[in-house]
Formats: structure tokens, sequence, C-alpha cells
């Protein structure tokens, strides 16, 4: 396996388990599909980043803005 598959398996792992904390800590407010969407919306945002390290954490981070904006 190359070295950059590895990474990408990694952060894809990262992004999967940060999505299933979304949903447990959403689940009151947004359904699950909500939930994946954004987030799979906001990694595409980032699919190009220089420094993929960073992504999963990124991600996160600004799904979690959006899921707490009123709606």
């Amino acid at each position: 396996m190359l070295a950059i598959e590895y990474k990408t398996k990694i952060e894809e792992h990262a992004i999967a388990h940060c999505t299933e904390r979304l949903i447990h800590q959403y689940a009151g407010r947004h359904d699950a599909a909500t939930v994946r969407a954004t987030v799979q919306r906001i990694s595409m945002l980032y699919a190009d980043a220089d420094v993929q390290a960073f992504v999963p954490v990124l991600v996160e981070r600004d799904a979690r803005r959006l899921l707490d904006m009123p709606e």
C-alpha cells in the first residue's frame, strides 16, 4: 500500500468517526441523513487542501457550526 493510500484511509476513518459522533450528538435536532450530508458537503470543500492531515478536524468544526445554526 502506498503511503498516500494509507493516509487517505486514516482520514476517511477519522471523518467516518466524526460523522457518527455528530449523529449521536445532534440526534435531537437533526436526523442522521442531514448530518451525513453536511459532513459530506464540507468534506468536498477540503478535497484539494494542501495539508490533508487537518481535514477531519476542520470538517468536524465546520459541520458543528452549520448544525448549530438556528433553522
